[in-house]
Protein backbone atom coordinates (compact mmCIF):
# COMPACT_ATOMS: atom_id res chain seq x y z
CA UNK A 1 0.00 0.00 0.00
CA UNK A 2 1.17 3.68 -0.16
CA UNK A 3 1.32 4.32 3.34
CA UNK A 4 3.65 1.03 3.81
CA UNK A 5 5.93 2.22 0.57
CA UNK A 6 5.91 5.68 2.34
CA UNK A 7 7.10 4.63 5.94
CA UNK A 8 9.59 2.47 3.98
CA UNK A 9 10.96 5.94 2.24
CA UNK A 10 10.96 7.29 6.03
CA UNK A 11 13.67 4.86 7.29
CA UNK A 12 15.41 4.89 4.25
CA UNK A 13 16.16 8.59 4.75
CA UNK A 14 17.19 8.51 8.43
CA UNK A 15 20.76 8.72 9.36
CA UNK A 16 22.56 5.22 10.40
CA UNK A 17 22.67 5.16 14.49
CA UNK A 18 25.55 3.84 15.58
CA UNK A 19 25.72 1.60 18.82
CA UNK A 20 28.90 0.12 18.78
CA UNK A 21 32.70 1.13 17.45
CA UNK A 22 31.97 -1.92 14.56
CA UNK A 23 29.58 0.22 12.80
CA UNK A 24 31.52 3.01 13.08
CA UNK A 25 34.05 1.60 11.52
CA UNK A 26 32.18 0.29 9.20
CA UNK A 27 31.20 3.56 7.46
CA UNK A 28 34.66 4.22 6.28
CA UNK A 29 34.31 1.38 3.91
CA UNK A 30 31.71 2.71 2.22
CA UNK A 31 31.28 3.50 -1.10
CA UNK A 32 30.01 7.25 0.66
CA UNK A 33 32.23 9.91 -0.93
CA UNK A 34 32.02 11.94 2.44
CA UNK A 35 30.70 10.56 5.95
CA UNK A 36 28.80 12.92 8.06
CA UNK A 37 28.26 12.44 11.66
CA UNK A 38 26.24 13.76 14.48
CA UNK A 39 27.64 13.50 17.65
CA UNK A 40 25.20 13.85 20.44
CA UNK A 41 24.86 12.95 24.06
CA UNK A 42 21.52 11.78 26.08
CA UNK A 43 21.92 14.61 28.02
CA UNK A 44 22.14 17.30 25.65
CA UNK A 45 19.43 19.40 25.29
CA UNK A 46 20.62 20.97 22.20
CA UNK A 47 21.35 18.01 20.52
CA UNK A 48 17.58 17.60 20.69
CA UNK A 49 17.04 20.66 19.75
CA UNK A 50 18.49 20.86 16.49
CA UNK A 51 18.51 17.52 15.34
CA UNK A 52 15.84 18.19 13.00
CA UNK A 53 18.50 20.86 11.16
CA UNK A 54 20.92 17.55 11.26
CA UNK A 55 17.99 15.97 9.60
CA UNK A 56 17.41 18.42 6.82
CA UNK A 57 21.01 18.31 5.46
CA UNK A 58 21.18 14.71 5.69
CA UNK A 59 18.17 15.17 2.78
CA UNK A 60 19.80 17.96 1.05
CA UNK A 61 23.06 15.44 0.20
CA UNK A 62 21.85 12.13 -0.73
CA UNK A 63 25.35 10.52 -1.98
CA UNK A 64 26.54 11.02 1.43
CA UNK A 65 26.81 8.61 4.02
CA UNK A 66 25.31 10.10 7.20
CA UNK A 67 24.88 8.69 11.05
CA UNK A 68 24.28 9.79 14.19
CA UNK A 69 26.28 8.50 17.58
CA UNK A 70 25.63 8.92 21.06
CA UNK A 71 29.18 9.81 22.79
CA UNK A 72 28.07 8.07 26.16
CA UNK A 73 27.51 4.24 23.79
CA UNK A 74 29.83 4.35 21.84
CA UNK A 75 33.03 6.65 23.69
CA UNK A 76 35.59 5.48 21.31
CA UNK A 77 33.78 6.24 17.85
CA UNK A 78 33.65 10.08 19.57
CA UNK A 79 37.29 9.90 20.24
CA UNK A 80 38.55 8.24 17.08
CA UNK A 81 36.40 11.43 15.52
CA UNK A 82 38.20 14.05 18.02
CA UNK A 83 34.91 14.97 19.47
CA UNK A 84 34.92 17.71 22.71
CA UNK A 85 31.67 18.35 22.80
CA UNK A 86 28.04 18.05 21.99
CA UNK A 87 26.44 18.37 19.55
CA UNK A 88 29.21 18.36 17.17
CA UNK A 89 28.99 17.18 13.46
CA UNK A 90 31.98 15.19 11.95
CA UNK A 91 33.06 15.23 8.17
CA UNK A 92 35.22 12.92 6.88
CA UNK A 93 36.06 13.04 3.33
CA UNK A 94 36.83 9.67 2.04
CA UNK A 95 36.93 9.79 -1.70
CA UNK A 96 39.75 11.84 -3.89
CA UNK A 97 40.96 15.38 -3.22
CA UNK A 98 40.56 17.84 -6.69
CA UNK A 99 44.85 17.08 -6.91
CA UNK A 100 43.68 13.27 -7.68
CA UNK A 101 45.18 12.42 -4.26
CA UNK A 102 43.00 10.20 -1.30
CA UNK A 103 41.54 12.12 1.64
CA UNK A 104 42.58 10.66 4.99
CA UNK A 105 41.87 11.17 8.56
CA UNK A 106 44.00 14.58 8.58
CA UNK A 107 41.05 16.12 6.34
CA UNK A 108 38.58 15.03 9.31
CA UNK A 109 36.64 18.24 10.02
CA UNK A 110 35.10 18.70 13.52
CA UNK A 111 32.02 21.56 13.72
CA UNK A 112 32.03 21.87 17.65
CA UNK A 113 29.94 24.90 19.35
CA UNK A 114 31.85 27.52 19.78
CA UNK A 115 31.35 29.78 22.99
CA UNK A 116 28.19 27.97 23.52
CA UNK A 117 26.46 28.93 20.06
CA UNK A 118 24.97 25.31 19.53
CA UNK A 119 22.78 26.88 16.98
CA UNK A 120 25.10 27.54 14.67
CA UNK A 121 26.37 24.03 14.47
CA UNK A 122 24.29 22.98 11.93
CA UNK A 123 25.07 26.13 9.64
CA UNK A 124 28.58 26.10 9.57
CA UNK A 125 29.21 22.33 9.27
CA UNK A 126 26.55 22.89 5.93
CA UNK A 127 29.15 25.42 4.73
CA UNK A 128 32.43 23.06 5.47
CA UNK A 129 30.36 20.32 3.90
CA UNK A 130 29.74 22.68 1.02
CA UNK A 131 33.43 23.69 1.05
CA UNK A 132 34.83 20.15 0.63
CA UNK A 133 35.36 18.80 -3.06
CA UNK A 134 35.09 15.18 -3.64
CA UNK A 135 36.17 14.40 -7.09
CA UNK A 136 34.59 11.16 -8.76
CA UNK A 137 37.13 8.38 -9.41
CA UNK A 138 36.49 6.77 -12.64
CA UNK A 139 37.54 3.33 -11.22
CA UNK A 140 35.43 1.55 -8.26
CA UNK A 141 35.98 3.93 -5.47
CA UNK A 142 38.35 2.22 -2.56
CA UNK A 143 37.33 1.85 0.59
CA UNK A 144 39.85 3.71 3.17
CA UNK A 145 42.22 1.64 4.57
CA UNK A 146 43.31 2.73 8.19
CA UNK A 147 46.96 2.42 9.83
CA UNK A 148 46.68 2.04 13.33
CA UNK A 149 50.60 3.12 13.24
CA UNK A 150 50.34 6.35 11.95
CA UNK A 151 46.81 7.39 12.50
CA UNK A 152 46.37 7.88 8.97
CA UNK A 153 45.65 6.11 5.24
CA UNK A 154 47.57 2.88 4.80
CA UNK A 155 49.16 3.44 1.17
Amino acid sequence: TPADMALRLSRRVAAAAIKDFAAYEAIKTSKAPVMVGWFTGHFSTAAKMYSEQFEAMEKAYPKYAFYTCDVDDVPLAAYDAEVVDVPSVVIQPLGLKPDGSPYDKTDMVVVAPELARYDQVVPNAKAALDAVQVLEDPDEPKPWQFDPSTGTTLP
